[in-house]
């Protein structure tokens, strides 16, 4: 998918006070794809939240865990977890990732994944990062996806932070994933709004691994 945004937000796991009006301001703020990740939620709570999302937003929404729902709303697409089985579903396909040896082993026909975290995370206190970014930066240097059919886009997963932002570009990632830099903060709408300022890092840098991939084919 041509049409990826650089940046992603994550909703909170649980229910959170004016999340909905809150989300219809991300997305008039410019926020292009949100995924719906409540775990403990069942298909008819996911569903009720929909039913509240205005209509125009419905298409950049992606939905975790509860894969019919993609039946009943005009929804983005599907996020499978690392183990679950790659499904068929209208939409774009992404997955959460947490090794090396599992971005190595990913299918070409996964649109795009999660990697992390790469930071200490700040919603989950505790999850720390398996890898280093040195060896982050080494596998997307081997090459080695682009040896698949499509390459999937890469995101970077946990702790992230604006300061991190030029970092994880020049490692590679295509973009980032946010959740805890966003809703831990006082003033989530003003988060977002700064990490959208910020989509130039990787526009930029996405543009300079295009050209450059087009000088070696040449």
């Amino acid at each position: 998918m041509s049409d990826l945004p650089s940046i992603i937000l994550i909703s909170p796991s649980s229910q959170k006070s004016g999340e909905i009006e809150l989300l219809s301001r991300f997305f008039d703020a410019g926020l292009m794809r949100y995924h719906l990740r409540k775990p403990d939620w069942t298909a008819d709570e996911l569903s009720e939240f929909l039913d509240q999302v205005p209509e125009q937003h419905l298409p950049k929404i992606v939905v975790h865990r509860c894969p019919s729902l993609l039946n009943d709303f005009p929804l983005a697409g599907y996020h499978h977890r690392s183990t679950e089985s790659l499904l068929d579903v209208e939409g774009s396909r992404s997955r959460s990732l947490h090794q090396i040896s599992e971005l190595k082993n990913l299918e070409s026909s996964v649109d795009y994944a999660f990697f992390g975290p790469v930071y200490h995370s700040i919603s989950k206190k505790g999850y720390t990062p398996k890898i280093s970014l040195s060896e982050i930066f080494a596998f997307f240097n081997s090459g080695k996806l682009n040896e698949l059919v499509k390459v999937p886009k890469i995101y970077a997963l946990g702790g992230i932070r604006r300061k991190k932002i030029k970092k994880l570009a020049d490692i590679g990632f295509y973009g980032v994933a946010l959740l805890g830099s966003v809703w831990g903060s006082r003033d989530p709408l003003h988060s977002l709004n700064e990490f959208l300022k910020m989509d130039i890092e990787f526009l930029l840098n996405n543009r300079l691994q295009t050209q450059e991939n087009a000088s070696i084919q040449t």
